[in-house]
């Protein structure tokens, strides 16, 4: 048995940069992790390959428009997607990005640990692996991360009725995809398939695509995927059941359409679970509820010297909430033990959200919805990318930028963007929210040109209806 100061279980964005953490502030620190290599689900089967697909995607839908942008000679009525290419690159970066974190763990003299981990009370954790080894901690930080949602009736198989995990090993093109979910997960592969040459069908049970974003942005979302990819959404719809056929799967849906779709294959994207049972809890004081660990501001559980951070807590499902929340975690852990530093409580009112969908969808701060229920006056300013020079060169004039702002003093209060580089704009809604711009402000600022980023005063004009552009 080794005795450290902190035991991280679970080395996703989560885990990885809480045990990072805590050896700098000059914890003993050991990091345990089941799979081969580090990096959680975000690195292996989430965030970055499901990223690699929608780059490839992209790429490949601008081939087709060569012509206009001046590289002449080139047949693209014989271009096809090679599966096979798209999952040995994801694969190459995949693997590239492990060993960055394992470069990390050795930088840091992070001890890691291979095996399963559980809890086993009074600071002791069991590692399951090719041996069965407890070693103990006076802290420890659960981050085991979630797992794909199974639905009863809609088992997956790994060969014609699919989850996140298997789609991004998919050699075959599918004919025909139907998609349950249109959530984030949902319309990124809508969105990747789409262009690659699938027909795809959504289905969402919602009254719209991405229904936790501001509504405009939904209802632009459904224009875009209806009108320039052919993509068949049927919102307020579920599936009830699966037929599976040689060579293809019948699903019923219910709700708004009743109608049976055949297709090739279905992938359900409905949400994902908290891993949180057969990990010790139950030898804990920690309290759970519908799955989700119990914690406080700084991430502590009801049992002293425990934390949870990351997809087993109910906060925002984000690779970059639950590194923060591991740096919450790391520095109380550390206080704790008597390292001077103050941990900083996460807001949660300010986490941006992405999703990489063509057009991307970006957002932080409150939608529209959410700001008047809450008793805001609200005025709202917003800005297509049409106008603007920069989104015409790059051949992405869609989508525009919305800002939700407070009446009484100008305060913004949301910003959501949908259209090109949506997901590295958002970067400047962070500052702009964090360092409190008010409208007038924003109004006032200098962007350069062309760029995409001059929509950002143009919004905030038009919450005056003072717009240059338009």
């Amino acid at each position: 048995m080794a005795q450290f100061d902190l035991i991280v279980i679970g080395s996703g964005p989560g885990g990885y940069v809480a045990a990072i953490r805590g050896a700098q502030l000059g914890l003993q620190t050991a990091l345990i992790e089941k799979d081969g290599g580090l990096g959680g689900t975000c690195l292996w089967r989430g965030c970055i390959p499901a990223k690699t697909w929608l780059e490839s995607a992209h790429r490949y839908e601008q081939m087709a428009s060569l012509s206009e942008f001046g590289i002449a000679n080139v047949d693209t009525s014989k271009m096809k997607a090679d599966l096979s290419a798209i999952v040995a690159r994801k694969g190459k970066i995949v693997i590239k990005n492990a060993k960055g974190i394992d470069f990390l763990m050795k930088k840091n003299k992070v001890t890691i640990l291979k095996g399963f981990g559980k809890l086993m009370g009074s600071g002791r954790v069991e590692v399951k692996g090719e041996t069965t080894e407890i070693h103990s901690a006076k802290k420890i930080i659960l981050a085991t991360g979630s797992v794909p949602r199974e639905l009863p009736g809609l088992e997956t198989d790994g060969q014609q009725v699919l989850n996140s995990d298997h789609i991004l090993d998919l050699t075959n093109l599918p004919s025909h995809l139907v998609i349950l979910g249109g959530g984030a997960i949902g319309v990124e592969f809508a969105s990747t398939f789409a262009r690659l040459g699938s027909k795809v069908s959504l289905i969402e049970l919602a009254d719209r695509l991405l229904p936790i974003e501001d509504e405009a942005i939904s209802v632009e979302l459904s224009k875009i995927f209806t009108r320039s990819y052919k993509i068949d959404c049927k919102v307020k719809t579920k599936i009830t059941s699966v037929e599976k056929k040689k060579g293809s799967i019948v699903c019923q849906l219910s709700g708004a359409c009743n109608d049976r779709l055949e297709a090739s294959h279905l992938l359900i994207a409905a949400g994902r679970s908290p891993v949180t049972s057969k990990i010790g809890l139950e030898s804990t004081r920690a309290k759970v509820e519908k799955g989700y660990v119990q914690v406080n501001d700084v991430m502590l559980t009801a049992e002293e010297g425990l934390y949870a951070i990351g997809d087993i807590v109910n906060t925002p499902w984000l690779a970059h909430v639950a590194s923060d929340e591991g740096i919450v975690a790391a520095e109380h852990a550390a206080q704790s033990l008597g390292k001077s530093i103050e941990p900083h409580p996460i807001n949660y009112t300010r986490v941006p959200s992405c999703v990489y969908c063509d057009p991307e969808v970006s957002s932080i701060g409150l939608t529209e919805k959410n700001a008047k229920d809450q008793g805001y006056q609200v005025a709202v300013g917003q800005f297509p990318f049409m106008p603007m020079a920069k989104a015409n060169i790059l051949g992405e004039a869609h989508g525009f930028i919305k800002i939700v702002s407070d009446t009484k003093y100008g305060e913004i209060l949301g910003i959501h963007i949908i259209g090109p580089k949506a997901t590295e704009l958002i970067a400047s809604s962070v500052a702009l929210m964090g360092g409190e711009f008010t409208v007038q402000t924003l109004m006032h600022t200098m962007y350069p040109h062309p760029t995409l980023n001059e929509v950002f005063p143009e919004a905030a004009r038009a919450v005056h209806k003072q717009s240059i552009n338009m």
